[in-house]
């Protein structure tokens, strides 16, 4: 068969977001290569997360037929080698296959396509369609906030759901410490979505394929199984099984004092305060006054460091201490959503309690941060 090199490599580059490079089972570091007259059908699993590309073939109905299994890593390496105007011939003889391109040759050993274990697909309760910048950006959003921790597994995820009476459709993400939530107006069809915990290596995958192929996303869900039909790629795996928490529990529904603010100043100012700081939760005290808010940074090995930022304060004066690493996190969301001059609020009560962040109280994205001692 003859494959254009470029379109090889796109394919590759995506069996690669699923594919590991080290496994102590042979085929799932393999790509499955499967191909009829004019399409080839690319393949690669890790047992939970399972990723098809098709691509178009040259020559179309001149092309034999190929089922095999070889090397994910090893064939993205020569294809990443090979012109990308080129055309590559890849044939199977003696088990092996063998690929030209121009003057390069190349043979690898491959293993049977019966080796390759496939996830079951079934019958879906949930179906509907999204567009792929709306659900790219709902994940983008949101994902920074996941947690890495296998004691919390169900955390280690985003979760996809449409709380009951609700007209939209919400993503979620935490840790425990900070919370992220974005909604989208519901898509038709995905009313009956009760909830489902994406994990993190998928949510990865998913947002790359949405980068590189737009356009409609074909969506399918049934209790711990989902499939998302991007272009002519299809990513299938296996949802986190756990129940996410009820975080609108800790998102703040009133607030004594309100702070507004222009993201990118204290942006700023933070990482410029952290400067001093060693320590890995990168403590940072915010004093909120009148008119300023003050950061204040202390380390035992490199002093302090302190700097104010000019806010329009509603309500009493509070002194609140954050993760810094955090913060930024969040307010480098915000920063994005405001645009060039635009403002964001800090909702607070007490040093102890939640804190609620977002550009309006009308906002998509709402962002809870908790306080620590420092």
């Amino acid at each position: 068969m003859k494959v254009n090199v470029k379109a090889l490599r796109g394919a590759l580059k995506a069996i690669n977001l699923v594919v590991e490079k080290r496994n102590t089972v042979p085929i799932l570091s393999h790509v499955l290569l499967q191909s009829g007259p004019a399409q080839l059908r690319l393949t690669g699993t890790d047992l939970e997360l399972q990723l098809s590309k098709l691509i178009e073939l040259e020559e179309p109905g001149k092309n034999e037929a190929l089922d095999i299994a070889v090397d994910a890593a090893t064939l993205a390496s020569i294809a990443g080698k090979l012109p990308a105007d080129g055309i590559a011939e890849i044939l199977l003889k003696d088990g092996k296959i063998s690929i030209s391109c121009g003057r390069a040759r190349f043979k690898l050993p491959t293993l049977p396509s019966t080796d390759m274990a496939m996830l079951v697909e079934r019958d879906w309760s949930v179906q509907y369609e999204q567009d792929a910048g709306r659900l790219a950006t709902m994940l983008h959003r949101v994902a920074f906030a996941m947690s890495t921790e296998d004691v919390r597994y169900y955390l280690k995820g985003v979760y996809l759901h449409v709380p009951e009476g609700s007209e939209c459709l919400f993503a979620a993400a935490t840790n425990g410490h900070r919370l992220a939530r974005y909604h989208e107006e519901l898509p038709e069809g995905a009313e009956e979505l009760a909830g489902i915990i994406l994990p993190a290596k998928a949510v990865k995958a998913l947002s790359s394929l949405l980068d590189d192929e737009g356009g409609p996303v074909d969506i399918a869900m049934s209790g711990h199984t989902f499939r998302f039909d991007v272009g002519q790629t299809t990513l299938v795996g296996k949802a986190i099984e756990g129940s996410f928490p009820d975080y609108s529990r800790v998102i703040p529904s009133a607030s004594q004092t309100a702070a507004w603010f222009d993201p990118g100043a204290l942006v700023e100012a933070i990482e410029r305060v952290l400067t001093i700081s060693t320590e890995k939760t990168r403590g940072l005290a915010l004093d909120f006054q009148t008119d300023r808010v003050v950061l204040d940074v202390t380390s035992l090995e490199h002093g302090t460091a302190s700097e104010e930022v000019p806010i329009e304060l509603t309500g009493a004066p509070v002194r609140i201490g954050f993760n810094g690493r955090y913060l930024l996190d969040l307010l480098g969301q915000l920063r994005g959503m405001s645009g060039d001059g635009g403002r964001v609020v800090a909702k607070l009560n007490s040093d102890v309690d939640p804190t609620l962040w977002q550009t309006s109280d009308e906002a998509q994205a709402a962002y809870v941060l908790m306080p620590m001692r420092v």
